[in-house]
């Protein structure tokens, strides 16, 4: 009967530390897929972000032309998609509130963009030149009014790339060390009292 005890107590300590690894191991998987999605995240949108200032001298060109009454060449633009955030789209709540918020406002307005670009590219011959003025002032506007928030967001994404499990989550880490450490004394005494 006295070897009951110290078994019970193995068993135990073992259970609740399988018990609560399991959700800790689960919950580092998140936390570096979060960190893969957030660095991939931040490539897609430093691509974005690159090609601005040009796009921004581009629009003002047309602008101008299109004040003028000047006809304006622009072949029409295919869909563009991002496939990074599509292939992601779900997942975006690993990142945690405030850079799900920010991601997902920034690629809304990324599609706002291409939306009415390409309404502009599709459509500049058959409306009229105040019409597509006024579409390129859109566009124009768009880059103006996000352009410092989706570098902000780049530079979160990737912060959040590069924290740490441990320094993101000290007290699950140190729960974690805790219980390990006390069941497996408890194991070891466990182990000496059957042996005497």
């Amino acid at each position: 009967m006295d070897n009951v005890a110290p078994a019970l107590i193995a068993f135990t300590s073992a259970v609740l530390v399988g018990f609560l690894g399991h959700f800790v191991v689960e919950d580092y998987r998140r936390f570096r897929d979060s960190k893969a999605i957030a660095a991939a995240l931040a490539g897609e949108l430093s691509s974005i972000i690159s090609s601005l200032t040009n796009l921004r001298d581009g629009l003002t060109g047309m602008k101008e032309l299109l004040d003028q009454g000047q006809p304006m060449a622009l072949p029409e633009m295919p869909d563009q998609s991002s496939p990074i955030f599509e292939a992601n789209a779900e997942k975006i709540g690993l990142l945690g509130v405030d850079l799900a918020e920010g991601v997902a406002f920034t690629y809304d307005q990324v599609r706002a963009f291409r939306t009415s670009f390409q309404l502009l590219s599709k459509h500049h011959t058959t409306y009229t030149g105040l019409w597509s003025s006024l579409l390129v002032g859109r566009c124009s506007q768009l880059i103006d009014d996000n352009q410092s928030t989706a570098v902000t967001l780049v530079g979160n994404l990737k912060n959040h790339a590069e924290v740490s499990y441990a320094k993101l989550r000290p007290v699950r880490v140190a729960v974690l060390t805790g219980i390990t450490v006390l069941s497996l004394s408890s194991l070891f005494g466990a182990i000496f009292c059957l042996q005497h």
